[in-house]
This record gives structure tokens, sequence and C-alpha cells, in this order.
């Protein structure tokens, strides 16, 4: 019976690491090639509340309110 506990518990464990090893994205990798220009746009429902941007070698900016359900856009140059 400790073996069976033991083995038991050595899977688990094995288990346990591996999943925490895979690595997390937060928002989807970009389409490769090219400067792109990052658009994190915010909705309360459909409606669109806000946005937050940068890249394109122009300053970052944003408006509105950033909170709510978000989505990324990656848009070219």
């Amino acid at each position: 019976m400790k073996i069976r506990r033991g083995v038991l518990a050595a899977v688990l464990a094995a288990g346990v690491l591996s999943l925490g090893a895979t690595p997390a994205h937060a928002i989807p990798p970009p389409p490769p090639g090219g400067d792109l220009l990052v658009v994190f746009a915010y909705f309360n429902g459909d409606q669109l509340v806000g946005q937050r941007w940068f890249g394109c070698g122009q300053p970052a900016g944003e408006w509105g309110t950033l909170s709510g359900t978000q989505k990324v856009y990656f848009t070219p140059c």
C-alpha cells in the first residue's frame, strides 16, 4: 500500500511540474514580419469604451476607460 501511494504521489507531482512548465501567453503573439501597431480595445458589452496603443515608432497613447472585456489587434504600420 505504501508503494502504491508513493507511485501515485510521484505521478501527480510529475503532472503538476509538467503543467507548470508550459508558457502562458496573456495575449496572442503578433503575426510575423514588419513593425506593428498593437491596440488593446476595451468593451462594455458590444460598446467600445477605451483603447491603449503602441508601436510603429510613434508615442504610446490611450483614451477612455481601460477596463472591461479586452481584445488585442495587430495592425501593420
